[in-house]
């Protein structure tokens, strides 16, 4: 039985139909991708790209001086699926439907004026009455009445399906420079309405805090025998990103600007991962690198969002989420002092690290969160910072009063038998240490008292003029640690003995050294 054909010509009605998703911005950038693929393809030395919006005349004009399109490839130019790109080119498109979909859903009117090299202009034309009318896909062209230079092709637009306002305009000059600042960093040129455009770069704008510079990480990822470049730095900015949406993530594609402050779910903006956006971590930013064929690329058929689902996207998504989280931690801890512990650190350098696999990042390769607030043994430390540079044989007396606190509130069965021990011990070795370092007594004078804890604790109290109701006490503890060591029967001591204890050795300590515990 033979089979029959079907006839898959798709209606031109197509063109219609998926147009919807597509303004100004993103058309005009489908234009521009095109130049610049052919521009880098070529090898051109430069590339200019004029654009005109006539807000009066509603009119739109492209012209590229990036090669030109050849007469045997015309058809290129409307025919959807079609492109002079292949899937192994470092390219922007290869879809062949993006410069399709933008012209059509720019205007109503199309005129494409092209001279490949030096060879003649062309022209092809077509209005919404082929697309919606005539069924039949030829289309004629012609060779151009218009005297165009060597290398250029040129795209009218007319019947405008968006209306072009001033404002419009003036976002699109931003956007542009935002999206191809890589471009225009290599020395393309493009105009809009005469204006030359500047590159906007979100790569420039760290601080260096002490401890938090900027981190670059860098690798490659396998992908069916093919390897995808790929850099990701995350960091700290120079400014709050809430007001003007500028922090999150950044993703760019072979060097084009694809995400741009991404702070949604693909990113991990959500709670246990980087947190919910907020203005506490709007100091964070995220740039992500992506260099490689363009089927590898993880962005969508317009190239103006992130395919989620893209396996190049999936293996990276936990270093960027890892990366982003780290330093939205530090931008939460340190709100309310970023004028002071972040805005100031205007220079430093980028840490750089190359990684044998970049799906997942090294937890010692980013940075600790400060506290965001100083817990009591920490804000201890400090006060004591100039009696421990002073008299550094105090400081493990204070880390020892310090760590007895510490033990006291572990939910240990022995707690206080170990805090005690701690406290006692602390205060044995405190007297010798105030006698030798303090007193100066002499090696001779010591040795005759270091062996009897009553001895020595006899010759501190003569230097120091306390109720000797403190020593009393000092001796009642002292004989309770002694049954705690010795006896069988393990003495129980309570929270009120320990507060008490330490209380005692605290204030020897600071009659001794000057050591402080009270805030």
């Amino acid at each position: 039985m033979n089979p029959k054909i079907l006839d898959a010509t798709p209606e031109k009605r197509i063109f219609l139909s998926i147009i919807s998703e597509y303004d100004l911005k993103r058309s005009i950038c489908e234009l521009i991708d095109n130049a610049i693929d052919l521009w880098s393809k070529n090898k051109r030395a430069d590339l200019e790209i004029k654009i005109l919006a006539d807000d009066r005349q509603q009119t739109i004009s492209i012209e590229d001086n990036a090669g030109g399109i050849e007469e045997a490839k015309l058809d290129h130019v409307v025919s959807p699926g079609k492109t002079s790109n292949d899937i192994h080119d470092d390219v922007i498109g290869y879809f062949g439907v993006g410069s399709k979909r933008a012209v059509v859903a720019l205007a109503q009117d199309v005129a494409i004026h092209s001279r490949f090299q030096n060879e003649r202009s062309f022209t092809v034309k077509f209005d919404e009455h082929w697309i919606t009318e005539e069924p039949d896909w030829h289309l004629p062209y012609a060779e151009s009445k218009r005297l165009l230079p060597a290398y250029t092709t040129l795209i009218e637009l007319s019947k405008l399906r968006v209306h072009v306002t001033r404002d419009e305009i003036e976002a699109l000059r931003k956007h542009l420079s935002e999206v191809y600042s890589k471009f225009l960093d290599r020395g393309a040129v493009i105009n809009v309405n005469g204006v030359r455009l500047g590159a906007i770069n979100f790569d420039d704008e760290w601080s260096y805090p002490p401890d938090l510079f900027p981190a670059k990480f860098s690798g490659e990822i396998p992908i069916d025998g093919r390897k995808v470049e790929i850099e990701i730095l995350s960091g700290l900015i120079d400014h709050p990103g809430d007001p003007d949406n500028s922090y999150g993530v950044f993703i760019y594609c072979n060097n084009r600007l694809i995400a741009r402050g991404l702070t949604d779910f693909s990113v991990g903006f959500v709670p246990g991962m980087v947190g919910n956006p907020h203005y506490n971590i709007s100091l964070v930013r995220t740039i992500v690198k992506i260099k490689g064929q363009s089927r590898d690329m993880p962005w969508d058929s317009s190239k103006s969002g992130i395919s989620s689902k893209h396996p190049v996207f999936q293996a990276l998504r936990p270093s960027i989420i890892d990366a982003t989280k780290k330093f939205a931690q530090v931008s939460r801890s340190l709100q309310g002092k970023w004028d002071s512990q972040v805005f100031p650190y205007s220079t430093g350098h980028i840490i750089e690290e190359k990684l044998d696999t970049i799906t997942s990042i090294p937890k010692s390769y980013l940075p600790t969160p400060p506290a965001s607030k100083l817990k009591w043994h920490q804000k201890i430390i400090s006060i004591n910072e100039p009696i421990l540079a002073e008299k550094p044989w105090s400081a493990g007396l204070l880390d020892s009063v310090i760590a007895s606190e510490l033990i006291s509130k572990y939910p240990l069965t022995q707690k206080n038998r170990i805090a005690f021990i701690v406290l006692d011990s602390t205060l044995e070795i405190a007297y010798k240490e105030y006698l030798v370092n303090e007193k100066a007594i002499g090696i001779a004078a010591f040795k005759k008292i270091a062996e009897n804890r009553a001895d020595i604790q006899a010759e501190v109290a003569k230097h120091l003029k306390l109720d000797p109701q403190v020593f009393k006490k000092v001796d009642h503890y002292y004989k309770l640690r002694c049954d705690l060591i010795h006896q069988r029967a393990t003495p129980n001591v309570t929270d009120s003995q320990i507060e008490d204890y330490r209380t005692i050795v605290e204030d020897l300590l600071e009659a001794m050294f000057g050591l402080k515990f009270s805030l």
